[in-house]
């Protein structure tokens, strides 16, 4: 079953487990029809056509030729926190768009984390913290001046900043934020059966299920 398989990669030693992996079988949950391995295919396509393995090299393939860019139209639409329609559509948000960024990159051997700000999410190489990536606005690079004000514009300085802002977000933590927005973006369109899979998906994450135990309960009832 899906969620037990999910249950399986977040129980595991997670620094083994890729993005890509954990993320598509997210989406399977949320579509029962998703082929995984498809998709994973098409991440090695799209890999093995960059032309240049720097960071810069991967930003620039990504963004200004294949054209993938923020979905600023539809921000809200829970597909784009599925990897497999972020492929398809070329569409996503900050934290998708990011995943791609990172997954492609290590596909050509290049090192990329996630950075996790506070209402935004940037890439950077996992060995420079001074420049970072914003995928959702076309990969536009970023020092560490600019990602600050960029902090301050998108939170409109009602977040306190600090420097681990622009710390490397751990894997697990990414996969957590990104179920973190598919729970609100569920509950806010009262979608009851989608947010009963969610919380399927949560209640195998040991630090939320303890928080969340009533709730699944509450959410798992449709099923019943």
């Amino acid at each position: 079953m899906t969620v037990a398989r999910f249950g399986k990669l977040m129980s595991d030693d997670f620094d083994s487990v890729d993005l890509d992996e954990v993320s598509l079988v997210m989406s399977a949950v949320l579509q029962p029809d998703l082929d995984e391995i498809e998709w994973l295919a098409a991440l090695d396509l799209i890999a093995g056509d960059c032309p240049t393995a720097t960071p810069e090299g991967v930003s620039r393939y990504l963004f200004d030729e294949l054209g993938f860019t923020g979905n600023r139209g539809a921000y809200y639409d829970w597909r784009n926190s599925c990897l497999d329609r972020v492929i398809e559509t070329r569409t996503g948000i900050p934290i998708s768009l990011s995943i791609l960024m990172i997954e492609v990159g290590r596909r050509v051997g290049v090192n990329l984390v996630g950075v996790g700000m506070p209402a935004h999410f940037l890439v950077r190489p996992v060995e420079d913290n001074t420049v970072f990536f914003d995928p959702f606005d076309g990969g536009r690079a970023l020092n560490r001046h600019d990602a600050r004000a960029l902090f301050e514009i998108i939170t409109r300085g009602q977040v306190p900043w600090s420097d681990s802002h622009l710390d490397a977000t751990p894997n697990r933590a990414i996969v957590i934020r990104m179920l973190n927005n598919l729970k609100s973006v569920f509950a806010r369109r009262s979608d009851e059966v989608r947010f009963a899979l969610v919380m399927k998906l949560r209640a195998q994450v040991a630090e939320l299920a303890v928080f969340e135990a009533d709730e699944f309960a509450s959410a798992n009832a449709i099923f019943n």
